[in-house]
């Protein structure tokens, strides 16, 4: 299903009102692990982008507790 003009407009409209509260961060990883990272995430109940964010603010918890973040 395609989507409609109105729908186009509508996320246009938050991405321009929400743009400041958002930093686009592409990560790459070798395609042969995607079916690991789906899996992970999967099990877990999350999607891929939220399963890797979790994971790097745990990581950056661990490093404000523990480390010298």
């Amino acid at each position: 299903m395609a989507i409609t003009e109105a729908r186009k407009k509508a996320n246009h409209k938050w991405d321009e009102a929400n743009r400041d509260r958002y930093w686009k961060c592409t990560v790459r990883f070798p395609a042969e692990d995607k079916k690991y990272l789906v899996a992970a995430a999967a099990k877990e109940g999350l999607s891929v982008s939220e399963f890797i964010r979790q994971h790097v603010y745990a990581a950056i918890e661990f490093e404000r507790a523990f480390g010298d973040l």
